[in-house]
C-alpha cells in the first residue's frame, strides 16, 4: 500500500472511533412529526379488454372502445398531459384438449428398422476356379416385414390449442377535480362498454412540499423537547448539535380498489368516491454533545 492509502486507513479509523466515543458522550435522540392534508389529485387505472378471433379484431375492437372512453374524459376538459398510456399488449389465448395420437405402420416398421441389429458379415472360404457355392436364402428380410406388419400402440396426450387472441390497453388519468370522480368512472364505464375494465383508483397530493416542511418543523420540535428533557432529567448540559438525519417525508397514498362491473345504466346511482385525508410523517434522529 502507497503512504496515502495508508493514512487514509488510518484517518476512516480514527473518524470512526472519534463518532464511536462521541455517541458514548452525547445524547442520541430521535423525534417524529406529522402533518395532513386532503387530496388534491386522483389517479384512475382503468383499460379496455377485448377477445376475438383474430388479432385484427381484437385489436379493433379496443381500438373503438378506448377512442369511445378517451373521447369521454377530453369531455371532461381533461387534457392531453393528464392521460397517459401505461400499458398495451397482444397476445393469444390458449385453452388445452386430450388428443389421442396412433403412430402410422409406416412409421412403426421405420422405428424398428432404425433399432435392429446391423447385418451380420460372414467370413466366406477361399474358393478355387469353377466351383459355385449354393447360397441359402436369408430369413433376415421376412422377420422384418413381421414386425412392421404389427399393429401401432396408440397413445394419449394433451395439447395447447389457440382460442383466440386478447388485447389490452390500459391507461392512467390524473383527475384534478375530485368531486367529478364518480362522475368521470360513470361515463368512462357507458362509453366503452363491457370492454371497459378498472384496477382501481389512488389519492395523492400534486405539491407535497409544503406539507414535508410542516412535518419535518413538528419533527425538530420534537426532537429537541426529548433531547432538553433527557438533559434535565439526568442532570446533564445539552452541548451542541453534532449530527441529525432524517426519514420519510412521502405522503402514503391512499388506495381504493373498484369491483370490474358496469357502472352504465342511467338509472343507476353515481359511484360514490371518498378521498379522506393524506398523512405525510417524518422523522428526524440527532446527536447532541454533553458539556
Amino acid at each position: 500500500q502507497t503512504l496515502a492509502e495508508q493514512r487514509g486507513i488510518a484517518f476512516s479509523a480514527a473518524a470512526a472511533f472519534d463518532a464511536s466515543a462521541a455517541v458514548r458522550q452525547g445524547i442520541l435522540v430521535n423525534g417524529s412529526g406529522q402533518a395532513t392534508a386532503v387530496p388534491d389529485l386522483a389517479i384512475l387505472n382503468l383499460g379496455g379488454q377485448s377477445l376475438a378471433d383474430t388479432v385484427a379484431e381484437a385489436r379493433e375492437q379496443s381500438a373503438v372502445a378506448m377512442g369511445r372512453v378517451t373521447e369521454a374524459l377530453k369531455a371532461r376538459n381533461i387534457e392531453d398531459r393528464d392521460i397517459q398510456t401505461s400499458n398495451f399488449n397482444i397476445f393469444p389465448r390458449y385453452t388445452s384438449r386430450e388428443v389421442t395420437r396412433c403412430p402410422s405402420v409406416r412409421d412403426t416398421a421405420e422405428r424398428e428398422m432404425t433399432q435392429s441389429s446391423p447385418p451380420k458379415v460372414l467370413a466366406l472360404p477361399s474358393i478355387e476356379p469353377g466351383v459355385e457355392i449354393a447360397q441359402s436364402p436369408s430369413r433376415e428380410p421376412s422377420v422384418e416385414i413381421a414386425r412392421s406388419r404389427e399393429k401401432p400402440e396408440c397413445y394419449k396426450e394433451r395439447e395447447q390449442v389457440i382460442i383466440g387472441y386478447q388485447v389490452t390497453n390500459q391507461l392512467v388519468v390524473k383527475l384534478r377535480d375530485l368531486d367529478a370522480a364518480g362522475s368521470v368512472i360513470d361515463e368512462v364505464t357507458a362509453a366503452g362498454g363491457d370492454l371497459i375494465r378498472f384496477q382501481g383508483i389512488n389519492f395523492t397530493i400534486d405539491d407535497t412540499e409544503a406539507l414535508q416542511d410542516e412535518a419535518r418543523a413538528a419533527a425538530i420540535g420534537d426532537m429537541m423537547d426529548k433531547a432538553n428533557q433527557i438533559a434535565t432529567l439526568t442532570g446533564v448540559e445539552l452541548g451542541k448539535l453534532i449530527n441529525i438525519s432524517e426519514t420519510g417525508g412521502q405522503p402514503r397514498v391512499s388506495f381504493d380498489s373498484l369491483e370490474r362491473v358496469s357502472f352504465a345504466s342511467a338509472k343507476a346511482d353515481p359511484t360514490p368516491i371518498m378521498a379522506g385525508e393524506l398523512e405525510v410523517t417524518v422523522t428526524v434522529q440527532a446527536l447532541y454533545a454533553i458539556r
